[in-house]
């Protein structure tokens, strides 16, 4: 799929500076933009699991905590599979904040508990597995 090839990394690099930015739901739009086109390819989990991450982030902003837990779960699962790292996306620190965060929810069930904030760090294209 060209478009994706073309496309992919400009919408990685403009959703990587967006969520880092805290910019959660601008994050979800630029990378749902390739996976409406590569949502049946072989990174379509990968595109999926980043947009539900940054949703997560989203519903923690507002300290919703079903919505919360059910998007970092989702985003969790669907990137477990491609860590530690892909398409120069370092999936190792993104996903123990969310891992950490989701404990954090899970001990605290009357109070809304401090959560860190996750980043997304890119590493070389080469460095990629």
């Amino acid at each position: 799929m060209g478009d994706v090839d073309q496309k992919g990394p400009m919408t990685l690099e403009a959703g990587v500076e967006l969520f880092n930015a805290g910019r959660y739901w601008a994050a979800h739009e630029a990378w749902e933009e390739v996976w409406m086109l590569d949502r049946h390819g072989p990174d379509g989990d990968f595109w999926k699991g980043l947009i539900q991450v940054a949703a997560g982030c989203l519903h923690a902003r507002r300290q919703n905590r079903r919505g919360t837990q059910n998007k970092l779960s989702g985003g969790l699962s669907l990137l477990t599979p491609f860590r530690p790292r892909h398409l120069s996306v370092e999936l190792e620190p993104l996903l123990a904040v969310v891992e950490a965060n989701l404990a954090a929810l899970q001990c605290s069930r009357a109070a809304w508990p401090a959560l860190a904030s996750p980043f997304v760090a890119r590493s070389s294209p080469a460095a990629d597995s």
